[in-house]
């Protein structure tokens, strides 16, 4: 699959900010940041493709990797003739803004990653975390294929965004995660893999936030707690909530971000 410029919407004036989403409801999780940001800020919400297409029933593509997302952030933002800009993503959107920072480094301006699913971290220390071992193989296990509700029930369960798979359904999140249940289908063990190296994580050098949420999973909190303690330039932000906390602590979470991108 070729990468290409993705599908974005743009609101406000200003410096730009770009948006870049978690693996399953894709781009609608920033709407709320999206419209108070806009009033100070060029503010861009992208749609990566893999969110795009699970959202409109396709099955992963084989040919779909890392590389494939990386480049097509790159050129929506040659498209838009933006050279620099501030970066926030969120889970697996934070996994591949640490990809985006490490190959285009003079792009960023700060970074901004809320609970990054960069798991490699963990394997590469010798700290591989069995649940998410699980997990792994679990989503891999559905590339290609159609998800059921009952996929989706294990996998908010299992990445802390409901309390136990007998409980997801009653979850307010359920309503919202069901209709893009299929960008599950495009997890496969080549787009998860990476070739990068921890002591490669000091060329990050950008101011970077780091935003965990107090009842998370432990794995999580444990890559935002090495990210913060290797990165060069780094502010750890722990605000009350699970995986979604910048959602569920939204005010909290804006005006430490705003602060972020005021202070360059």
């Amino acid at each position: 699959m070729e990468p290409r410029a993705l599908t974005h919407e743009i609101k406000g004036d200003g410096e730009p900010v770009v948006l870049v989403p978690g693996g399953l409801t894709g781009w609608v999780s920033w709407i709320p940041h999206a419209e108070r940001l806009s009033a100070g800020w060029r503010t861009i919400r992208v749609q990566p493709i893999h969110n795009e297409l699970g959202s409109a029933g396709q099955p992963g593509d084989p040919g779909y990797t890392a590389e494939t997302e990386r480049e097509s952030l790159r050129m929506t933002l040659d498209d838009l003739e933006i050279e620099t800009a501030h970066f926030a993503g969120w889970s697996a959107g934070g996994k591949a803004l640490i990809e985006f920072a490490l190959a285009y480094p003079e792009r960023v301006r700060t970074l901004t990653l809320v609970e990054p699913g960069a798991f490699w971290i963990l394997e590469r220390l010798g700290e591989a975390d069995p649940d998410v071992e699980r997990t792994n193989a679990f989503l891999h296990g559905l590339f290609g294929k159609e998800v059921t509700e009952d996929d989706l029930a294990e996998f908010l369960a299992a990445g802390g965004l409901a309390s136990s798979k007998e409980e997801a359904r009653s979850d307010p999140y359920w309503e919202r995660a069901v209709p893009h249940r299929m960008a599950l289908s495009w997890y496969s063990e080549d787009f998860d893999r990476t070739e990068r190296s921890i002591e490669e994580l000091t060329n990050i050098r950008c101011p970077v936030l780091l935003v965990k949420g107090s009842v998370t999973t432990g794995a999580e909190k444990r890559v935002v707690d090495i990210l913060g303690a290797r990165l060069p330039n780094a502010t750890v932000l722990e605000l009350p909530g699970d995986h979604a906390s910048h959602i569920q602590s939204i005010d909290a979470f804006l005006e430490a971000f705003e602060k972020h991108l005021a202070a360059t």
